[in-house]
């Protein structure tokens, strides 16, 4: 009687304790979830990120693509560039004050001057064109960190990313130069060396890359270490993205030298090889433009190349190569006479390609960890890609023009339209062309030509802007606040008297929202 009293005093010891040890586990169970449920939040987050930056660009872009003056002070330039090919006149000329072409291949302005064919003449297809390139550019961002890591989470980063530099590229992705398309013809290229062999690929890469060169010199510079990708891994097919390289840069070169009475080879090698090299530049693009600017991403991007189990020795070749590529020549672009913001953008898509891809290794070495450990490592890693994303945070209004800048632009036209005979504007003489005047050779132009031109070619550029000047070929000039690029002009005015009143009375209107602040600011009056 006594042993069985004991037992059933034991079991029921048993099963009032079990509630208790379910709770244990129950509360075990909601503090391993915790860590987890902040890890999904946090990714949530990020996500946010990409759709957000994407979006707040096309909002800017969108607001600003049919402005009808320049966004940037050479954009005005752009669109003299593309006035004249429709006009059926030569791009590659002797520098005079009536033009002097920009030190860039035509590519650009011939399918500006297409689109302007259909949409109407004007920054509009300029713009549109930018815009597009450089949707282009973040879908192809997207599909090769997709085609490596099977993770859309991976790639929408790393398209987030590319979109976030918006701002640190000097708010250029969508203005009417030649750049994003550029960038946009670089990346198709990239993707069909990466993840196609067949010859046909190759070939297609090696005209993608030339019509890239035909808009941005730098693309034949990006091309070689390609190439010498291309000759080690895909042997005699190697020959076919070489083959249509050196096709297509011969082909053109010798066209367009033949077409232009040998200008083109001037514009486009011969004075951009005598820019001067500026030495405060040659560390600023490594420190400022890349490091400071993505400090995680630039990190996470050497990681991924130097750690060990990257994915194969052929792996690790092509994306050194390519950055040799994406990321070296822009540098040496960087430090030379007259860089922006902008150079640095084909490192910046290269940066978010390899970003997208480290991110993707990086959650994957965290799953091997135990699950504490795993856990802090993967809070850890979405706290520093919280921080990248944040530190590209910037403000969108200032990229806007604003209805007091139209009303001043539309009232400087009114005023150039109202003088009579010709008014010379260096910086901006796409305002006299609206105006129904003509345009003379733009500063910047001028500038590079003065720069890297011999003394005879400069005597003579001189002399025929003084005969011009003497004889007052023009009724008014109309110079910029900054005198850096026309002081060999302001000494030439003894004819001209400066005007009363300067050309905006508001001191906050019509200047440029990227690059060289200047604008209008003194009238000179042939007396």
């Amino acid at each position: 009687m006594g042993g069985r009293i004991k037992r059933l005093s034991a079991e029921e010891a048993a099963i009032s304790i079990l509630p208790v040890l379910q709770d244990q586990r129950d509360i075990t169970r909601d503090v391993d979830k915790a860590p987890a449920s902040v890890v999904r939040v946090l990714k949530h987050i990020l996500l946010l990120f990409s759709p957000a930056y994407i979006g707040l660009y096309l909002i800017i872009a969108l607001c600003r693509i049919r402005y009808p003056f320049q966004l940037e002070w050479m954009e005005g330039g752009v669109l003299e560039h593309v006035r004249r090919i429709l006009s059926g006149e030569q791009l590659y000329v002797r520098p005079s004050l009536d033009f002097i072409t920009f030190l860039y291949t035509p590519f650009y302005y011939y399918l500006s001057a297409a689109v302007s064919k259909a949409t109407g003449f004007g920054f509009f297809p300029l713009r549109l064109v930018s815009l597009l390139s450089s949707l282009a550019s973040l879908l192809f961002i997207f599909l090769i960190v997709k085609r490596e890591t099977a993770s859309r989470f991976a790639a929408a980063l790393a398209a987030g990313l590319f979109a976030a530099t918006f701002h640190i590229s000097g708010a250029w992705f969508d203005i009417g130069r030649v750049d994003m398309l550029f960038v946009a013809l670089l990346l198709p290229c990239i993707y069909l060396i990466r993840f196609k062999e067949s010859a046909y690929s190759l070939m297609l890469a090696g005209l993608l890359v030339s019509l890239s060169f035909l808009t941005k010199q730098l693309a034949l510079f990006i091309s070689l270490p390609m190439a010498v990708y291309c000759l080690l891994v895909h042997r005699t097919r190697s020959l076919y993205f070489i083959g249509a390289v050196a096709g297509v840069f011969g082909i053109s070169t010798v066209l367009f030298t033949y077409l232009n009475d040998g200008w083109y080879l001037y514009y486009i090698f011969s004075s951009p090889r005598r820019l001067e090299t500026l030495k405060n530049m040659l560390t600023y693009y490594w420190t400022h433009d890349l490091f400071f600017a993505l400090p995680i991403a630039c990190f996470l991007s050497l990681w991924y190349l130097v750690k060990r189990d990257i994915r194969s020795p052929k792996h690790r070749f092509f994306y050194t190569a390519i950055g040799i590529g994406m990321i070296g020549v822009p540098w040496l672009s960087r430090f030379k006479h007259g860089s922006y913001l902008n150079v640095p953008m084909p490192a910046y898509a290269f940066i978010s390609i390899l970003f997208g891809i480290a991110i993707h290794d990086l959650f994957q070495w965290c799953s091997t960890l135990s699950r504490k450990r795993k856990t802090f490592a993967e809070i850890t890693t979405c706290c520093a890609l919280l921080a990248q994303f944040s530190i590209l945070m910037y403000d969108p209004f200032p990229q806007i023009p604003g209805k007091n800048d139209l009303a001043a632009g539309r009232k400087i036209v009114d005023t150039l339209a109202q003088m009579e005979g010709e008014v010379f504007i260096p910086y901006h003489g796409y305002l006299a062309s609206l105006a129904g005047k003509r345009s003379y050779a733009h500063a910047m132009a001028v500038d590079d030509f003065l720069r890297t031109t011999g003394e005879p070619e400069i005597a003579q550029f001189v002399c025929e802007t003084e005969q011009a000047l003497r004889e007052g070929a023009f009724s008014a000039v109309i110079l910029d606040s900054d005198p850096l690029m026309t002081g060999w002009l302001r000494e030439r005015l003894q004819h001209y008297a400066v005007a009363t009143r300067p050309v905006f009375e508001d001191d906050s209107v019509f200047w440029p929202v990227t690059g060289l602040r200047t604008r209008p600011q003194l009238i000179y009056m042939l007396r």
